[in-house]
């Protein structure tokens, strides 16, 4: 639950400082979702075809979805830079706590 707070918290408040930084917040997200879907495919064996097939489509996703972000208006460039990496640095925080508990 609190990371689904969170989310909404930070597209709502993306969402408030406009269509760029929503974009970004998006962009941002899922590049670090990506990232983190790669170094899970790394781990993998090669005897778990089926899981390795899952989430290679679900990298493939996330992927579409930054891109769509890109497309769509983000920005990572100027101010935004530093929003990027406060998103990023935040997700990825996430994804680790994730995995200890």
């Amino acid at each position: 639950p609190i990371w689904d707070l969170m989310g909404v918290t930070l597209g709502f408040g993306t969402a408030l400082l406009g269509r760029k930084a929503a974009m970004l917040c998006t962009a941002s997200v899922e590049e670090v979702i990506e990232d983190h879907y790669q170094s899970q495919l790394k781990e993998i064996g090669d005897d778990e075809k089926d899981l390795k097939g899952k989430i290679e489509k679900f990298k493939m996703h996330e992927a579409d979805h930054k891109n769509m972000a890109y497309k769509s208006g983000a920005t990572n460039k100027g101010v935004y830079f530093i929003m990027d990496k406060i998103i990023q640095t935040g997700s990825r925080i996430a994804i680790t706590i994730s995995e200890k508990i």
